[in-house]
């Protein structure tokens, strides 16, 4: 069969021969590769005779074949068949005229790219060393397009630092682009081209993550900085043309890279002169976009427009306003109130379709306009800077609203003020007075009944608690005014039919809950009236919300939530309740509509009584045991609602009654599902949810109606352990053999050694962390009830196992203890290794566990992609010595943590330095050195014991009780079993301390002194 006929069945619509055509094409290919890809180019080559169908089919297949056949770097290379050296060749050159033939069609030449792009990252530059060298010729001799482009891909995929910085390769591309950049005889389209690649050169100067590639990275920057400037301000000077989309999109590349080089290099090397420079260019060019801004109708260049304006402030906003003279600074705002005006676009989407609006304003859109960066640059300033803008903008909205200017510009002037107000920034106001003027300007019947325009309305709404939170340690009276705009704000909101208003005020809401305490403020019958009016307006928007407006929704309904008290009466706990469930099922694929309802759930169950929980039963239950069993047919196979009711499940069982347990009723119906999904379900995020539901049911229902049940719940436990159930699936069966053992641990007393046994071959053979963290936290609680127990099991596996099952499990506990995550586990960890330290059985100091890492020897060049295959190496110490290693590492992982008290009380002990040290030399520390022998350092702790009781664990194993009630921090507990360790030599605790490297040993030292 020739390769036409197979090009041919490889594309045919039947299904069974296509994968036949496949089988035969790997089939050959295996005995003849070579030939096969010789073939293959050959048809790509052959734009004579062959269609463009068949000739870029033909590159797409030898996209997968040279990962199959051409080198053995590639992870899928099959190693059945060897390509010759004359057919990777004659491939490559073939694959560089298609690519580099600028009259070739698009679609060919980026199918020959991506191959090139593939062969050279295994080839060059030891097999491929004249690739650079074609690509540089033929930018430098025909201004090629298609070589920058491609020079462009491999700098992202192929150019290593090494590379760069060493080989030159960093150098000669940048002399390559400079020619261009500079030569009159080179098309807008190809400096284009080029200033994109400039880009990427930059940024590869930019970051280093190599040492040794670190000091020609700063010689190169040094060398290229200054011209790079130079050449870009020649460039920028020959722009005079902004009225098309080429040149614009030039210039805005142009201050794209200027805003890198200005913020990602030193500043000695954006020296003054240029900084002056681009300072007034950069005003000129804002001033100038302002003034044609309305001048285009293509969108293509609108967009290059938008672009270009972007980078413009990007820039602008690198160089702080108090640089700029006061001329400058009117100009800058002027022309920023006019780039963000909304166009007639923005205004009819908004009001047609209030979700828009809403993304918009929440930061959710994907879209980023101008309107976007100056909000960005607003409200990003600190310090002087930022209150200059502040005064100036505040200046600008009082001139436009004394001015009787049109809605479109003061909607524009109260959004830079939203903006610059965005941030948490301390700024100053002469007269407090002036804001209560202007916001009586803005909410009284002038400004709102002659422009009766709901987007201005809207931004009115969304300005106002921006100047209350900003502003509440000046205004007067404040917690009045803020009962009186909010109130206000929902009543206009109430009497208006515009949904744009409904949604203004809603976010506005979630801006106020953000600095009010809104019961302390409003009162307990206001704050009542105020959640009846906003979960109304939820409601009313709710039927046509859509993706973000939902999130919004959910956000709203936690805050309403947050403000009910002991007193709430249920038809108002009913109301938020049925709200909640209504919008999170309609969209409960929404992260933030998933997580808020959770929250929302959690609040509402709060603190609740036998009464009120079956009373949230009754209204919940059915619906979810209708979607649980609707979903049976199916084994329960993963969906956004099943998930989302899981999770429900999962808070009813945990939020149990305040005065008793689960209802019976409530248990019993609910631990039939829940084993019917445990049982039956594949999927791994149900099998999760599931088995954390199982577990807090189990936890809080009455103990004589699970024992009824142990039977199907061992069985259960039996699936999840086994290996036929996923990681992923199984990542909270800790918790649940952790409930089990605390609450039926009489009943499974000849079961605990054989569930115990399948959970720690479970951790051994753990590759997903959360399920590791989890099966940990089992052996930190069996180790925490009688660490002796805990090491007399390990030691009593079966002797047949061939595997060390000691070793396995202290090297994957101390694997995770690096990783874990949250401070409870992290002390939970801390204390049950402490007990196995102090337990001092000498078994464990035969138990080798992994040390620290073992450099690679050989003499081979490890690639990348050979590294991952190889097996990290280990030095092999015991126990003992890793709890210490781990402990030291997690101490000086804190040590370097800001501490809140330190932060809080910095000013006070930076003054009592500065006073110790104008006194005498005894300030009333003890001098020691940074890293003190042991025997120094045991005497300073066991003074340090004489003058106060440390926080000790204590030497009897039964002192804790349960693992959730130690309040010693992390810290405490670490600095305690240190002290203990050093003050009694326990295991040997000398020789470890003076086995540490100097670092660790100076981070006890630090610590315990």
């Amino acid at each position: 069969m020739n390769m036409d006929e197979l090009i041919a069945l490889l594309q045919s619509p039947d299904n069974s021969v296509r994968t036949q055509a496949e089988s035969n094409l790997m089939t050959v290919s295996d005995e003849d590769a070579s030939h096969v890809l010789q073939s293959l180019i050959n048809v790509a080559l052959n734009s004579a005779e062959k269609p463009l169908t068949e000739r870029q089919f033909a590159l797409l297949s030898m996209r997968k074949l040279i990962t199959f056949y051409w080198s053995p770097a590639f992870e899928s290379y099959r190693n059945t068949a060897t390509l010759d050296l004359l057919t990777k060749q004659y491939v490559r050159d073939s694959l560089l005229q298609l690519s580099l033939n600028d009259s070739q069609d698009t679609k060919i030449k980026k199918s020959a790219s991506y191959c090139i792009v593939q062969i050279s990252a295994v080839d060059f530059p030891d097999e491929w060393p004249k690739l650079l060298e074609e690509l540089y010729g033929a930018i430098t001799n025909f201004h090629s397009l298609s070589a920058i482009s491609l020079l462009n891909e491999i700098y992202d995929d192929v150019i290593s630092e090494e590379m760069f910085f060493e080989g030159g390769i960093g150098l000669e591309t940048l002399q390559i682009i400079f020619q261009l950049l500079s030569s009159d005889a080179s098309t807008i389209e190809a400096k284009l081209a080029a200033i994109n690649l400039f880009h990427a050169t930059l940024l590869q100067m930019s970051t280093v993550d190599s040492h040794t590639t670190q000091e020609k990275r700063k010689e190169m920057v040094r060398n290229c900085v200054p011209i790079c400037l130079d050449t870009l301000r020649t460039l920028l000077e020959g722009l005079a043309d902004i009225n098309s989309a080429l040149p614009l999109q030039l210039k805005g590349s142009i201050y794209k890279s200027l805003e890198f080089i200005k913020n990602k290099f030193p500043t000695q090397l954006f020296p003054s002169q240029f900084v002056e420079y681009f300072k007034i260019q950069a005003v000129r060019d804002l001033v100038a976009l302002q003034i044609n801004q309305d001048s285009f109708a293509d969108d293509t260049v609108v967009e290059a427009f938008n672009e270009c304006a972007i980078h413009v402030i990007e820039l602008i906003s690198s160089i702080e306003i108090t640089e700029y003279g006061t001329e400058d600074q009117h100009a800058i705002l002027k022309a920023l109130l006019s780039l963000s005006r909304l166009d007639a676009n923005t205004k009819e989407s908004w009001t047609t379709d209030f979700n828009d609006f809403v993304s918009k304003e929440t930061g959710l859109a994907a879209s980023f306009t101008i309107r976007d960066q100056v909000a960005d640059y607003l409200g990003t300033p600190t310090g002087a800077q930022s209150q200059t803008m502040f005064e100036n903008i505040l200046q600008l909205v009082s001139d436009i609203l004394s001015s009787n200017a049109d809605p479109t510009t003061i909607e524009s002037s109260l959004f830079l003020l939203q903006s610059v107000l965005a941030e948490d920034t301390d700024f100053s106001v002469s007269s407090p007075q002036t804001l209560v003027q202007l916001i009586s300007a803005l909410i009284g019947p002038q400004t709102i009944n002659t422009h009766n325009d709901s987007i201005l309305r809207s931004r009115i709404i969304l300005t106002i608690p921006k100047i209350l939170d900003v502003f509440m340690d000046s205004l007067p009276n404040i917690k009045q005014l803020t009962k009186d705009l909010l109130l206000k704000t929902l009543q206009d909101a109430l009497s208006s039919t515009d949904e744009l208003i409904f949604c203004s005020t809603l976010i506005a809401f979630t801006y106020y809950v953000y600095f009010a305490e809104l019961p302390s403020v409003l009162g307990s019958e206001s704050c009542r009236e105020l959640q009846e009016a906003v979960l109304g307006i939820v409601n009313h928007v709710a039927s046509e919300a859509e993706e973000d407006t939902n999130g919004l929704l959910i956000e709203v309904l936690n805050h309403v939530i947050s403000c009910n008290v002991a007193s709430t009466d249920f038809k108002l706990l009913q109301k938020e309740l049925t709200a909640m469930l209504s919008i999170s099922s309609k969209d409960p694929s929404n992260i933030e509509v998933s997580v808020e309802s959770q929250e929302c759930l959690e609040k509402l169950l709060d603190n609740i009584n036998t009464e009120r929980y079956n009373k949230f039963i009754s209204i919940c239950l059915p619906s979810f045991v209708n979607i649980i069993k609707g979903n049976q047919p199916l084994k329960y196979k993963y969906n956004p609602l099943l998930s989302l009711i899981l999770e429900f499940v999962r808070i009813f069982m945990k939020k149990k009654p305040t005065n008793g347990m689960l209802p019976r009723n409530f248990s019993e119906g609910i631990i039939a599902l829940l084993v019917d999904i445990l049982e039956r379900s594949e999927e791994d995020e149900t099998l999760q949810l599931a088995t954390a539901a199982f577990s807090h049911l189990l936890n809080n229902t009455d103990p004589t109606i699970v024992i009824q049940h142990l039977t199907v719940v061992i069985k259960v436990l039996k699936r999840l352990l086994s290996m036929f159930v996923s990681d992923t699936a199984a990542q909270n069966v800790g918790t649940l053999i952790v409930t089990l053992f605390n609450k039926y641990s009489k009943e499974l007393t000849n079961l605990i050694p054989d569930i115990l046994e399948s959970a720690i071959y479970r951790l051994i053979d753990a590759k997903n962390v959360t399920t590791q963290e989890n099966l940990i936290s089992l052996i930190c609680y069996v180790t925490c009830c009688d660490p002796l127990q805990m090491v007399n099991f390990l030691f009593k596996f079966s002797e047949s196992e061939r595997r060390d099952i000691p070793s396995l499990m202290f090297n994957k506990w101390f694997e995770t203890f690096e990783i874990v995550r949250g401070e409870r586990k992290i002390k939970d960890n801390i204390i049950a290794l402490s007990k196995i330290f102090f337990l001092s059985d000498f078994r464990l100091t035969y138990v080798k566990v992994n040390g620290d890492l073992l450099p690679y020897e050989g003499d081979r060049i490890i690639t990348r992609s050979m590294a991952k295959e190889m097996p990290d190496r280990y030095t092999q110490i015991d126990v003992y010595s890793k709890i210490v290693k781990v402990f030291v590492t997690e101490l000086q992982f804190r040590n370097k943590q800001p501490d809140a008290e330190r932060l809080i009380t910095s000013d006070i002990k930076h003054s009592d330095e500065l006073a110790a040290a104008e006194g005498n030399d005894d300030d009333g520390w003890e001098d020691v050195d940074d890293v003190l022998d042991y025997e120094k350092l045991k005497e300073f702790v066991d003074d340090d014991d004489d003058r106060e009781d440390s926080v000790g664990l204590g030497n009897d194993a039964d002192e804790i009780t349960g693992i959730d009630a130690v309040p010693q921090s992390a810290t405490q507990l670490l600095t305690a079993f240190f002290k203990e360790a050093m003050t009694n030599n326990v295991n040997g605790f000398q020789e470890m301390y003076n086995a540490l490297s100097e670092s660790e040993r100076t981070i006890l030292s630090q610590c315990l002194l």
